[in-house]
């Protein structure tokens, strides 16, 4: 009798604490890099049955432009922490942002904290793409799971960068808002095409009003060119009452040249 009254004693202290604040552990896990070149990149998107998506939601891609003076090759060449004459030739802003954001992305790491992703992302001036006429995160739900995954930028003048995926191809589209940074309404110039311009890397419209999603021109030469990176992760929501926004560890897609306008 001893033993059993010791045994409930346990049982009913277990079962305060996991009532009273041992937090559920939710896992989504990443999204292995995919083929990568200086215009396109190919992405095997994970299953359903990957670890953690059964609290899938749909994949959300971060971006940020940055405007530069010189011309390079993108690819593999762009990769890797710490210092990158490649990348700081294109923009010492963009070497920063890649090198702040790395070890979120270093999946042998076990310390990464995902808890306010949209936030670091935001603090380093990255918005969340969008498409022309569709809902990103329909095209990007639960039917791309195990889905192939292609951005492609067009070297052609006046050809609009593509993601395609389930058959279906769309044109990228910039962001007209960051909550995360109190940005609503935004006017990107010239429009919301990625495409290079001189209203896109003009210094004079790096605002908050317009164009809040491109870095200031910070590297060697005259500002003649823009690149734009991409990160992906998936996003999903507990089972917690109240739910909550839960995310894997981002992924680096790639950094693209913009071809012209015309």
């Amino acid at each position: 009798m001893k033993y059993c009254a010791v045994a409930f004693i346990c049982f009913i202290s277990l079962m305060g604490l996991l009532s009273c604040g041992i937090e559920a552990f939710y896992y989504i896990d990443y999204i292995p890099q995919g083929d990568y070149s200086d215009t396109n990149t190919s992405m095997n998107l994970p299953s359903s049955s990957t670890e953690g998506y059964t609290y899938f939601d749909n994949f959300i891609i971060f971006y940020r432009i940055y405007i530069s003076g010189n011309i390079v090759q993108t690819g593999r060449l762009l990769e890797g922490s710490g210092t990158n004459n490649v990348r700081s030739s294109i923009s010492s802003t963009l070497n920063s942002d890649y090198n702040g954001l790395y070890s979120f992305t270093d999946i042998t790491s076990t310390t990464v904290n995902t808890s306010n992703l949209e936030n670091t992302f935001s603090n380093r001036r990255y918005f969340v793409l969008t498409l022309e006429g569709a809902d990103i995160n329909r095209v990007l739900g639960s039917g791309s799971l195990g889905r192939r995954l292609d951005i492609f930028f067009d070297t052609n003048n006046g050809v609009q960068p593509t993601l395609s995926i389930n058959g279906a191809s769309y044109n990228l589209q910039r962001a007209i808002k960051n909550e995360n940074l109190n940005l609503d309404n935004l006017n990107p110039l010239p429009n919301r095409d990625f495409l290079n311009h001189p209203e896109l890397y003009s210094a004079a419209n790096v605002t908050s009003g317009n164009n809040a999603d491109v870095a200031s021109f910070s590297g060697s030469g005259t500002p003649r060119y823009t690149y734009v990176s991409l990160y992906i992760a998936a996003k999903g929501t507990s089972l917690e009452m109240p739910p909550r926004t839960i995310y894997s560890q981002p992924t680096f897609i790639g950094i693209f040249r913009l071809t012209e306008w015309s």
